[in-house]
């Protein structure tokens, strides 16, 4: 099975941090009903969001149970590899050869969007 480091687990947290306030507007919530949704209290996310609080293994785990379960969320994770592959054969219990089980249909116009998006950047640098 997959087993996840140290590193990979902070690296992880903090790419949720960058992406959180995006992921609160998709799910139209404001940071106490994330709160409400997770046990974590609003302010725990607010400073989370702010850089005062470093996210931690926990609140990403409680934060990907209400994205998971949410089409919106799952949309913008696969659109925009969120966490990756390893995160995914992490939770699923899978060895790292083997894929891990996506369970979710990206919209076309999504995935198109994300490589426009993506190629303008690269052509930004």
């Amino acid at each position: 099975m997959v087993e996840l480091t140290a590193k990979e687990k902070k690296a992880m947290c903090e790419e949720l941090t960058a992406h959180l306030p995006k992921i609160r507007k998709l799910l139209s919530l404001t940071q106490a009903d994330l709160g409400n949704l997770t046990g974590l209290s609003r302010v725990t996310i607010s400073q989370i969001e702010s850089g005062k609080v470093k996210m931690t293994w926990l609140h990403l785990n409680a934060i990907m149970f209400i994205c998971a379960v949410n089409l919106r969320s799952k949309e913008y994770f696969y659109a925009n590899n969120l966490l990756g592959t390893r995160f995914l054969q992490f939770v699923q219990g899978k060895d790292e050869n083997i894929p891990p089980d996506i369970n979710v249909t990206v919209r076309t116009e999504l995935i198109s969007a994300y490589k426009e998006m993506m190629e303008r950047k690269e052509q930004e640098k």
